[in-house]
């Protein structure tokens, strides 16, 4: 893992999207990082399907439809590799349903949530890793336009891609550290270490 991906890209990002945008949130470690650091238009424009059923792997089915109950706006997805990998058959429904979005893989190689929640109590983390994907080629692949974000300089993509105004979709392949630990996520282990304590 070459990359931290935090606050830091994600407010990047949030500076670059359309204002006009429909945020779809997966669940997973990353589930505080669209909420917290992109502005949300609406009410009715963020849709956390991950903290509504406490599961990973909706994103894609639900990006598809935010694209149809508002084709106007840009719908931006945000899901991790474990919950993307779930879903993929809806990767290619979201290309051939959405008039414009982008979709945010945040790829740490692994089951964020449970490695910072489980293995850090010793629990074995083999089956918490998952083998990288490159979500940038199959995204390609299957006819949309994408690009692999190693470092904060690679964001340069978004921006060319949104200075054009087509539509389609754009597939950010987001490479994060395992080192990154939200700090909603240190504040669950810390409750859950000293309740387990007692």
């Amino acid at each position: 893992m070459a990359a931290v991906l935090h606050d830091r890209p994600v407010r990047a990002l949030d500076r670059m999207l359309p204002a006009d945008r429909t945020i779809v949130q997966d669940g997973g470690h990353f589930i505080g990082w669209a909420p917290g650091y992109l502005h949300v238009p609406a009410p009715n424009r963020l849709i956390m399907v991950g903290t509504a059923y406490q599961t990973i792997g909706l994103g894609f089915p639900s990006a598809v439809g935010a694209a149809r109950a508002l084709p106007d706006s840009t719908v931006v997805l945000c899901t991790g590799d474990g919950g993307a990998l779930m879903a993929l058959a809806d990767l290619d429904t979201v290309i051939r349903t959405a008039r414009r979005a982008v979709i945010v893989v945040f790829n740490d190689a692994a089951y964020g949530a449970e490695i910072h929640q489980y293995a850090v109590r010793g629990i074995d983390p083999g089956p918490m890793l998952i083998d990288e994907v490159d979500f940038a080629a199959v995204a390609a692949a299957l006819g949309a336009r994408s690009a692999t974000i190693a470092a904060l300089g690679d964001l340069a993509a978004v921006e060319g891609w949104l200075a054009s105004d087509d539509d389609g979709v754009l597939l950010l392949d987001c490479r994060i550290s395992r080192q990154v630990v939200a700090p909603y996520m240190q504040e669950i282990v810390a409750v859950a270490t000293r309740v387990g304590a007692r």
